[in-house]
This record gives C-alpha cells, structure tokens and sequence, in this order.
C-alpha cells in the first residue's frame, strides 16, 4: 500500500485526540499515577454489588419489571446484570475518538456501574417489595453509596490515540457482532503493521465515524500520557 497513503491516514485518524471521563473523585489518584484498569475503586462494594443483583433477579421472577433505557434501547434487568458483571470481572477502561460522546458519559456522574446500582435501588425503594431486614439494609447502603459516588462532576480527559500505550487496547467495533480486533492505534509503525495484516478498509468505516467504535484499554497508561483535563 502506498507510504504516502499511509501516513496521511495515520495523521489523520490515528494520530487525534483519544478521551475518557472520570470522576473528579479519582482525578487527584489519576494525576499521580495515571489510568489503570487493574486497579478497581469499586472494590470494596463488588460483593455487595452482586448480592443486590441476585436480589433483583429474585424479585424478577416475582415480576419486579425493573428497566433502563440504554441509548434508544429499553433493556431488562438480565441484560443490565449480565453486562454489568462482564465488566465488573473484565478490568479495562474505555475510551472514545468521539468528542460528542463526552457530553452523554460526562451526564452519568460516577460511571456506568455507579448509575445501575443508583436506578435499581431507587427503584426498589419506590415500588416497595417485600423485603428481608438484611436485604433493606443492602439496598439503603448501596443506594447512599451510589448518592455519594454520583455527587462529584465528571472531568474528561485527553490523550493522543498515536501513544504506545494503545497499541495493546481491544478495538471495539459496534454493532459488529464480534468482540473486538487488534488496535490499529499507536506509533505509525504499529499501524502499518496492523492495518497491512488486517485490511485497512475493516478499520475505515469505523475510523470515519467515530462514534461507532470505541477502545479497550487493558494495560496502564502512566498520567504523562494525558495531554490535557477538561
């Protein structure tokens, strides 16, 4: 494939700004030690985190009817709980080309984990189930814990997409129906590689519209990295 060719794409799509919004809770932590997926601030709260779902599977099958509207999807609380538990066990950090999207994410103060666990105790509170003492106990401290964590804006964070530090991340390609490719971003030299081994016209489309893809980070990326904080 032409040189020439090659580096103008880079330039153009490869070598742009890469965000990812975060709490301002964590933005001190971030600043010293950067972004890394292995580390979890959710932690201490994920046992309980996956005792509430199990509570709300029960009360599923008592026809609770617990619902999110995900984009312009209205999803049920299977799907929510099954998506919600991949993430909780497979750390990574996502991040998106697409300045746009930074307005939806920066609208969910304390993450996506944080307003599920907020939406399905709110709901549980309202409609009143018949609950144990135990269970009313775990859904008040997690909906406070939620309150809490959902109380500090959102802050968004700027990195170039040609770091080194993204040539390990999953490319993930939505409404694909697969799982993810190779990163195509980093140096130009990792994109030459990846886009001669792989067809670069399977990476255009998405390139093109940013909004349908996103990247997976799944290594830490050190806080010299960003590039600016908004």
């Amino acid at each position: 494939m032409d040189e020439r060719y090659l580096r103008w794409f880079w330039k153009k799509y490869i070598d742009k700004n890469l965000y990812r919004v975060v709490s301002e809770e964590y933005l001190k932590d971030i600043k010293r030690h950067g972004i890394d997926p292995d580390k979890d601030p959710y932690h201490k709260q994920i046992p309980l985190i996956k005792k509430l779902f199990s509570l709300l599977l029960k009360l599923e099958e008592d026809g609770f009817g617990h619902t999110r509207m995900w984009g312009n999807q209205i999803v049920d609380a299977k799907k929510i709980i099954a998506v919600s538990t991949k993430d909780i066990e497979n750390p990574y950090v996502d991040f998106t080309a697409s300045y746009r999207k930074t307005y939806y994410y920066r609208k969910h103060r304390g993450g996506a984990l944080v307003i599920t666990v907020k939406e399905i105790t709110s709901d549980i509170l309202e409609k009143k189930p018949s609950l144990s003492k135990s269970e009313l106990k775990l859904v008040n401290d997690l909906h406070e814990w939620a309150v809490f964590k959902s109380s500090f804006r959102n802050r968004v964070l700027f990195f170039k997409g040609s770091s080194r530090y993204f040539e390990t991340a999953h490319f993930q390609m939505l409404g694909s129906g697969k799982d993810y490719i190779e990163s195509p971003f980093g140096r130009y030299e990792h994109f030459k590689q990846i886009v001669e081994k792989n067809e670069i016209d399977i990476y255009k489309p998405y390139l093109e519209d940013k909004d349908t893809f996103y990247l997976r980070s799944v290594i830490k990326i050190p806080a010299s990295e960003i590039i600016k904080i908004l």
